[in-house]
């Protein structure tokens, strides 16, 4: 898997994710959902938008970031979730599952501390 965008935003860190052209180990994307995880952001939103299908690896890296945010009082935000990708997540089920949105603004509206949060969210985007 590829980590094609990441971007520091305003109160969460956003990733969006792309298949790997190779079956190569997911260091890409546990690299990026480390250093989401140390941003101090309240969510990390990974848009799955452009893949297919998820690897096991993928999905227990996903689960550990969801349980390390939980501890951390943030929040994972998984967008754009094609219901392949969503099986193979749900699959490896280790807990209460991330929470998975349709779009980026809902993604602002689940993790927006306060209506002006969410105004200024959509109103820059």
């Amino acid at each position: 898997m590829t980590v094609v965008y990441h971007e520091l935003l305003a109160d969460s860190y956003l990733l969006i994710l792309a298949p790997s052209r190779t079956n190569e180990h997911e260091a890409d994307l546990a690299d990026s959902l480390n250093c989401a995880k140390r941003s101090g952001k309240a969510a990390v939103w990974v848009d799955c938008g452009m893949l297919h299908s998820l690897s096991d690896e993928a999905a227990r890296l996903l689960w550990g970031a969801h349980h390390q945010l939980e501890e951390q009082h943030a929040q994972l935000v998984l967008v754009h979730v094609p219901d392949r990708v969503r099986k193979d997540l749900l699959k490896c089920e280790l807990g209460p599952a991330p929470c998975m949105v349709p779009t980026l603004l809902d993604a602002a509206r689940q993790t927006a501390r306060t209506p002006k949060d969410y105004i200024d969210f959509a109103l820059s985007h």
